[in-house]
Parts: structure tokens; sequence; C-alpha cells
């Protein structure tokens, strides 16, 4: 049996005679705050990798505050690690080791597409634009996970999953205008092998794989199946993108396919085309953006979307972010006969307001109804002809009562006009970041759901702690569950224990591990999952 001790000591030995490597405090500051991610601007990003931690500093103590997302050349988006009421021109601060070794990465748990995000800021052109000759710099991930199910202390082998995971993004390489991104998964469960290496390759889906090459800094292509994060909503495209920048403005071309429905593989028959046009302004270092796009989605060369796409964002006001986004359909068919009536199809509107450093609101609302392709899905178009709009209402608060106390509160109302009722749901949390000498950060929260079939609760408390010499983030909760189905007066009420890890464990390689038990009354059931990736 292997010396676990002794190998952990080798490996504490080895990671704090890494960390005696000469490190920079690089400095940035939060230029812009969505609902689901913190963006941080800084001179330049040289040295700052995916999956990097970057700190606060109060009373000259390094907390981790974010965990790196995305990257541009001078700014960084990231989610918060246990922080909350972030501000715009909040300092956050990277550390740059000489060495190229990263040692301060907190581990995420599911492998993300890189993509610059739509709410960045594009820095404005110069009318005098000349041929890019930048530093090659590339990041990849590899990473392999394992899901397994037992039921009452027994290995289910139809619930034992195996996934495997391939992203790579390179940008000026060799020093050249070309770039390349992929995002690839293989995923299997054990249990269907036999039948699924007879068609081995139906299981492998490619969410990214372009190529893209820079004219100019401000005229770009892009080749291959890539998610224009100009217009996400339209998802990943086969084919052909044109980008351009003039001054404040862009725009650009689409012309391509959409992946097939049940496979994600290439379809010719879904053949789309369409145009996107847009501004970005800086004033005052806050940030507005417009795009407005059209497209129209065929299925063997017969119209089966033609839509228009708007979204709006900008944190002009001191403090207030806003984002609204809205598809308006232009193409209908009814007893046989094609419309071109304009329809609402979907309206978002997301704001946050934080007036001090102590307190944030926000508020959202969302109104949408079921997308139709008309050719794709021209068998069932009786069944789904009556297409109501559902709509949702969601507000919530943060406020820091002392130095280390968060509490959260959050409230939705969603509803359909054939509903017997809306649906209700509350949820609030509190949080200590780091208790004195322990460090550890516990987190209570409890959420209440009302809807036509449910009507329950949820309590659950999170203990959590950063081991910075190691490197290392444990955690463990526990929740409970109390529901009751108002169709069939039954009653679900369980126990459920998690344990996560998650970090590194040499140098480039890291490890997450969880381990979700549920216990009900008559069967006790397990979830682990282990995933091992390398980056590079």
């Amino acid at each position: 049996m292997i010396n676990v001790k002794f190998k952990f000591i080798c490996l504490f030995i080895g990671l704090i005679a890494s960390l005696q490597a000469q490190s920079i405090e690089k400095i940035g500051k939060v230029s812009y705050k969505s609902s689901q991610n913190v963006y941080v601007q800084f001179d330049n990003t040289d040295g700052i990798k995916s999956g990097d931690t970057l700190f606060i500093k109060p009373q000259s103590k390094l907390i981790p505050a974010l965990k790196v997302q995305f990257i541009s050349s001078r700014s960084c988006a990231g989610i918060p690690l246990n922080i909350n009421n972030i501000k715009v021109g909040d300092q956050f601060i990277a550390i740059i080791l000489d060495e190229p070794i990263n040692n301060i990465i907190v581990q995420d748990s599911i492998a993300q597409v890189r993509l610059t995000t739509v709410l960045e800021p594009e820095p404005l052109l110069p009318k005098k634009q000349n041929v890019i000759v930048k530093k090659h710099s590339s990041s990849g991930r590899i990473s392999i996970q394992s899901y397994s199910s037992l039921t009452n202390g027994r290995l289910l082998s139809d619930d034992q999953r195996w996934r495997y995971t391939f992203s790579y993004y390179a940008e000026n390489i060799s020093e050249s205008a070309l770039s390349f991104s992929s995002y690839l998964n293989y995923s299997y469960r054990t249990a269907h092998w036999n039948v699924i290496k007879k068609n081995p390759w139906d299981n492998l889906k490619v969410y990214d794989l372009s190529i893209g090459y820079n004219f100019d800094s401000g005229t770009n292509i892009k080749l291959g199946r890539y998610l224009n994060p100009k217009v996400s909503s339209i998802s990943s495209v086969d084919g052909i993108q044109f980008q351009k920048y003039f001054s404040s403005y862009f725009g650009g071309i689409i012309i391509g396919s959409r992946p097939d429905f049940s496979t994600l593989g290439f379809n010719s028959k879904l053949f789309e085309y369409g145009g996107y046009f847009g501004r970005t302004d800086t004033i005052n270092n806050r940030l507005m953006e417009n795009t407005l796009a059209v497209f129209n989605q065929t299925n063997d060369f017969k119209t089966d979307r033609r839509f228009m796409y708007f979204q709006h964002t900008n944190s002009l006001l001191k403090d207030f972010n806003l984002l609204l986004s809205s598809e308006v359909d232009f193409y209908s068919r009814e007893n046989g006969k094609e419309k071109n009536k304009p329809k609402l199809t979907s309206l978002f509107i997301s704001t946050h307001y934080s007036p001090a450093r102590v307190i944030s609101f926000s508020l959202s609302y969302d109104a949408r109804k079921n997308v139709i392709y008309y050719e794709t899905f021209k068998n069932t178009l009786d069944s789904i002809i009556e297409n109501e709009t559902r709509q949702g209402l969601r507000l919530g608060t943060n406020v820091r009562l002392f130095n280390s106390v968060y509490i959260g509160l959050n409230a939705g109302y969603r509803f359909l006009k054939k509903d017997i009722k809306p649906t209700r749901n509350f949820n609030g949390n509190l949080t200590y970041s780091q208790i004195p000498f322990i460090e550890i950060s516990p987190a209570f929260s409890y959420s209440r759901l009302i809807s036509n079939y449910v009507d329950g609760s949820i309590y659950g408390i999170r203990l959590t702690k950063y081991f910075s010499f190691i490197d290392y983030t444990i955690s463990l909760s526990y929740t409970k569950i109390d529901y009751e189905y108002l169709s069939t007066a039954a009653k679900l009420k369980q126990d459920n224990i998690t344990a996560d890890l998650s970090g590194k464990i040499l140098d480039h390689l890291y490890l997450t591990g969880s381990y979700e038990g549920v216990f009900e009354s008559n069967l006790n059931y397990s979830r682990i999952l282990f995933e091992l990736s390398f980056r590079f």
C-alpha cells in the first residue's frame, strides 16, 4: 500500500519550495459587474491565465476573491469566491511569478469554453489600422471525469459514466495573424459501451473548432464551428464569420449551418445566414454597447425561422448596470400560409444597483415564448400552435452586515395564464467569510418553492476552507429537503451530505473530487465524481 502520508509530505515540501519563487503583485480595478461575472481591467494581463485566482487585500492580508475564466489583452472576467458586494472600482490583485508557474489557482469543476464575453469593453480603434504582429500565446486543458452512482452501497454499472474533455486556444500562432480555438468532449456510460463502440464517433461532441485570421486590428475572419459572443443567442455556427470594427462601430456577417439537433454533428441542410451591427461607447471609463442582428434559419433550404435580436448593455450611471435583450420573430406559418408579421418572442431586462459597498440590489424581468422552427417541427405544429408567454420576475439584495458577514435574499415569481397558480420561490443565505484564526467560511441557506405541483423547503449549511499552503479548497455541506407533491399527496424527505475537494496535485495538474450522499426513509444512494485535469 502506498504510504499516503509520506506522499502528502513530499507534495507539501515541493509546493512550499515552489511558493518561494519571486512574485509580483499586479493590481487591477473592477470595470463592470454582471449577474454572473466580474470584469477586472489591468494595464495588461501578461502572466494571468484562465483558472488563476485574483485576491483582495483588506488589512494587508491576501484573501482569494475571484476565479478567472475569460481573458483579453487588458482585462479578465471571473466568478466571485465567497465574496459579496463587489463594486465597480474595487481593487483586485493578481500574483505573477517570475517562473512560469501558476501557484494560486482554484480548480473549476466544469470545463469552460474560452470565449470573449459580449459585455467586455472593446478598445476604440484608430482610423489607420496596421497589420497585427503580436507575441504568440496559447492555453489548453485536458480532463478526465468519472461519475458513479451507488444505491444502498452497491455500484450501479448503468450509472458509471466517463467524460473526456479537450480545449485549446492559440492566438498569433508563430507570431502570425492566425488563431485557433477548440472545445470537444467525449462521454459515455460503461454499460452502453458494447453498443457505442459500433459507432464510436456518435458520442463525440464538438462545441468549438475554428481557425481565425486577423487582417488588421479591427478586421477578422473565423472558419469552422464557432460561437460568436456578439450574437450568442444563435448558438454555434458551422461556416464562415467575418467581423469588422471601424471607430466605435462594429459589424459582422455569418454564413453557415446549425449543428444537428440530436447529434451536434455537421448538417448542411440546416443552412442559416445573417448579420449584426453595433456600437460600443466608453464614457468616463463606463461602458455602453448596442447590438442589432437579423438571421434567417432554414431546414432543407426552406425557412425554419427568421428573427431579429437586439442587446443593450450599459453602466453609464454610477453604481448602476443594465442589460436588455429581446428577440422578434418575423416568420410564421398558419394553415399552410406563410406570414411575415413581427411577434415578440422574448424580452429580458436585468438591472443591478449598488449605492454603497455594503449593499446592492438586483431586479430582472423575463418574458418568453417557445421558439418554433416551422420546417423542422412541421409534423407537431398543431400541438404547439397555442404558444403562451411565460413571464417571470426576480429581485434580490446582498448586504454586508459586518466586515466579513454577508446576507443575500432573493425572490422569484413566474407564471403562465393556464397555471392554476403562479410559481413562487424565495431563498436566503448568510455567510461569514473566513472566521478569524480557523479561517473557515460557514454559509447557511434556506429555499422555499410553491408551484402547481410542489410545495416545499430546502435547508442547508456549508463549511468551506481554503488551504493556501497546499492550494486546496475543501467544503462540507448538509441539506435537508422537505417537499410535498400536490397532485399525488406524496412527500419527499431527503437528507443530503456533500464533500468537495479541489486543488493542485503538481504543476499544471489538478484534482477535483466530490461525494454526495442522499438518504431517504427506504433508500440510500450516493454519487461520486472525480476529475483530473491538465493545463498547458
